[in-house]
């Protein structure tokens, strides 16, 4: 009897420590993630030694995707890890680490990629050695498509030679400034040649997104940011293709299967992100207008090209006497769920969608009014993921 009370006190505390063992782990594990997780916003300027301010320096937290570009008085915000380092970077000028060690404020001085003794004696300067990402790298990951091939221009429309819809996608075999030709392919069908951001006077719209080639960086399938001074981009709205030059005369496509997401500036360094969601679209990238833990809102947009329709009797005329492309704008919203539903852009239409937290949109909207577009659908997205 004696013997099973103590076999019985030793098994009690055995389970007892192993207990208090897993939730010791438990707890250990759950402040690591968090550690990893915890983020500080920072703000900075990017200049030169003359005090100059530097226009699109790319400002990176080398270790996570996070990533800005300074505005056109040198200024950035961005949201980092504490321990991690910065790396920022501007065409002519050398690549700079910084520890950010719990800053919140920094002056950053790039200087400039000049080797003069090297120059006067016709010696190739040394290649930085942070420079690892370049367009080479693109190519390397098989981010590029073909293909590039010969036109001729006879006015301002291109014609292709020698392409028939047999040639299929390959490599870009791309040396330093050799990026030549123009985007053509089978994922092309729908009417791209030639990115022409600009059209005849009688066009309105564009099946771009920009009306000319734009800073930016890539999110590739390997979490990996891919950015470099002399790269440029624009999306094709219709073909659905992130387009990349580096000459801004000719382009290539960039695999859509390599991509996770891409972010492009405008020339008012407004940004916008876009990623692959095959449950909304499987052939187009959608645009991020809000992302958390515990909802995301992206916008797909479909282009549509529309001729020119007009027609008269001599008495009446209807129709258009120009040619339009038009967008098609749906907005969904990924719950915890993880299924996308489509939204109007109306409070009645919210309300079905965020039915699991309605106390907390009722709140948002008791404090924000006005008409529901992207930056109303931004802001609520940032709220209801508080």
């Amino acid at each position: 009897m004696l013997c099973c009370c103590i076999f019985i006190l030793i098994l009690t505390f055995k389970i007892s420590v192993m207990k208090k063992l897993s939730i010791f782990i438990l707890v250990m594990t759950l402040m690591a993630g968090f550690a990893t997780a915890q983020t500080i916003n920072i703000t900075g300027t990017v200049r030169t030694a003359d005090g100059d301010a530097l226009h699109f320096a790319f400002v990176q937290d080398k270790q996570y995707k996070y990533a800005t570009y300074t505005d056109s008085l040198g200024n950035f915000a961005l949201a980092v890890n504490p321990s991690s380092k910065l790396r920022v970077r501007c065409g002519g000028f050398r690549d700079t680490l910084i520890d950010i060690n719990n800053k919140t404020e920094f002056s950053i001085i790039l200087k400039p990629v000049v080797n003069i003794t090297a120059a006067r004696s016709n010696i190739p300067a040394p290649v930085d050695e942070n420079d690892d990402i370049n367009i080479a790298t693109m190519r390397d990951e098989n981010m590029l498509k073909e293909p590039l091939v010969p036109v001729t221009v006879i006015g301002d429309r291109p014609l292709i030679k020698n392409f028939g819809t047999a040639q299929l996608p390959r490599l870009v075999e791309i040396g330093d400034q050799k990026v030549a030709g123009v985007v053509g392919g089978p994922d092309l069908a729908q009417g791209a040649i030639l990115p022409q951001f600009t059209h005849k006077e009688a066009t309105k719209g564009s099946r771009y997104l920009f009306d000319t080639w734009v800073h930016g960086y890539v999110v590739n399938n390997k979490d990996s940011i891919i950015q470099n001074p002399g790269l440029f981009f624009d999306y094709d709205k219709m073909g659905g293709n992130l387009l990349l030059t580096k000459d801004k005369h000719s382009a290539v496509e960039v695999y859509r299967e390599r991509v996770k997401s891409f972010t492009l500036y405008d020339h008012a360094n407004q940004a916008y992100t876009f990623t692959m969601v095959p449950n909304i679209d499987k052939t187009h990238f959608v645009e991020v207008i809000a992302e958390g833990n515990n909802y995301k809102i992206y916008k797909a947009t479909q282009t549509k090209f529309v001729p020119s329709n007009y027609s008269s009797d001599g008495i009446a005329s209807s129709g258009n006497r120009y040619d339009e492309f038009v967008d098609e704008d749906t907005y969904y919203v990924i719950g915890k769920n993880g299924i996308p539903q489509k939204i109007a852009l109306k409070k009645k239409a919210l309300k079905v969608v965020f039915t699991d937290d309605q106390v907390k949109l009722n709140q948002f909207f008791a404090t924000n009014d006005g008409d529901i577009d992207d930056n109303y659908l931004h802001d609520l997205g940032e709220y209801m993921n508080k």
